[in-house]
């Protein structure tokens, strides 16, 4: 299409607004535009939400287990200075580590019983990997039993938030640890399968953001854990943080690779890989099914583009009986449709990112918790889906104005104005 001449804008401009037919071609015009707004609108708005999710699991995911996490599916570690230093030697991005200690277990509370899963952590390296220390909603961290400490005496602990509501904890309360198929070494009864309860007490609440990590997990120091199960100096996680340049995926592969077996290391991703493919998908088929809106404010404009050719048919005649060529013709209604859709795209991407600053600042729409994972509508906006957006809305509009521009373009000029 050759470069418009300016008197091709200015009836563009004029047929956009024109007031002919007592207006009815204007307010067509912009419910044409509003159509193409609302599905722009809806895409600007859906696809940021889907990004939020994805990026609140990869934050609460990294904040609890850190970027890689590397365990053994046999028998607890010993040296662990040997297994860090050889972790920094396969993997030098690794920033920090810190060891843990996990064990299923079951909690006993004040009003109910929980399975749980028992975390023993090193309070001095824990800051550095994960984002626990940060979720303390209450409270504090615990700290380590005695050595000549009483097996009577409670251990602290620090509990979720949705398993504190459930067992009915808070600071203060005494419950009762559980494990029903103990292991251990060295000490009486180590070792023989008989189940084993443990008192503690709660020091702190913490509030991770997840449903799965929330109403599961319990929090112990590293050496009241070791101390409570009968392994004294053994490790059976190691959690790493890797700088922000580093590949997690190829991190994992190769500690997997260095390590062998019985160890095994998983990036953040895999740690809930069906979740996050499934959010993928859900995404590409959210994302088809608001396009198809955009498509049919599309065939609106193309609806408009036919009205006001059949309205101003006597006045595109007499402009080609003046000289008025048929590229110009063409030019002035792809032009009427490329404004249409302009105007309605950009409205579309205004109103859709003030909708998604004012839900990431307020967070006015609460979920529950324990089906989404998550307890608010997380929004993230990214500019490069808001521009592929723009760029397919205003395609598709483009594409709108061809059929009934070149309609008008091969029409001759007599036929508007044979019977005038």
């Amino acid at each position: 299409m050759s470069r418009p001449y300016p008197a091709v804008f200015m009836l563009a401009w004029r047929f956009m607004m024109s007031k002919a037919s007592d207006g009815f071609l204007s307010l067509i015009s912009w419910v044409s535009v509003f159509g193409v707004s609302l599905g722009v609108l809806a895409l600007v708005v859906v696809t940021s939400v889907i990004n939020g999710f994805e990026g609140e699991l990869v934050r609460v995911i990294t904040g609890m287990n850190g970027d890689v996490l590397l365990y053994t599916r046999g028998e607890p570690l010993r040296d662990r200075g040997a297994v860090e230093e050889k972790i920094r030697r396969i993997v030098p991005s690794t920033l920090a580590s810190t060891p843990s200690f996990v064990a299923e277990m079951m909690i006993s509370g004040p009003n109910a019983v929980a399975g749980a899963i028992l975390e023993g952590i090193d309070p001095e390296t824990i800051g550095a990997v994960t984002a626990v220390p940060a979720r303390i909603r209450e409270g504090r961290l615990p700290t380590p039993l005695q050595e000549a400490a009483p097996a009577t005496e409670p251990a602290e602990v620090m509990v979720g938030s949705s398993l504190a509501d459930r067992i009915g904890a808070k600071i203060g309360t005494e419950a009762r640890l559980v494990a029903p198929f103990l292991g251990g070494e060295g000490e009486e009864g180590a070792g023989s399968g008989a189940p084993r309860v443990f008192p503690v007490r709660v020091v702190g609440i913490v509030k991770m953001g997840m449903h799965e990590y929330d109403s599961k997990f319990v929090f112990a120091h590293l050496a009241s854990v070791q101390k409570m199960l009968a392994y004294p100096g053994r490790i059976t996680t190691f959690k790493l943080k890797l700088s922000s340049k580093a590949n997690a995926r190829e991190a994992a592969d190769r500690l997997s690779e260095g390590f062998g077996y019985p160890f095994r290391a998983r990036d953040w991703s895999q740690l809930n890989k069906n979740l996050f493919r499934a959010i993928e998908h859900q995404k590409v088929v959210i994302a088809i099914c608001l396009v198809i809106i955009v498509i049919v404010a599309a065939f609106n404009v193309v609806s408009t583009l036919m009205m006001m050719i059949y309205d101003k048919t006597k006045e595109i005649s007499i402009l080609k009986a003046m000289g008025f060529r048929p590229g110009q013709s063409f030019q002035l209604f792809c032009l009427v449709g490329i404004g249409i859709g302009t105007v309605g795209t950009a409205i579309g991407v205004g109103l859709g990112v003030a909708v998604n600053v004012f839900l990431a600042r307020t967070r006015l729409i609460d979920l529950p918790a324990d089906i989404y994972s998550i307890g608010f509508l997380p929004v993230v906006t990214r500019w490069e889906e808001v521009l592929w957006i723009a760029v397919v809305s205003f395609s598709v509009c483009f594409l709108a104005t061809i059929y009934p521009a070149y309609k008008v373009a091969v029409r001759p000029p007599l036929d508007g104005i044979r019977y005038e």
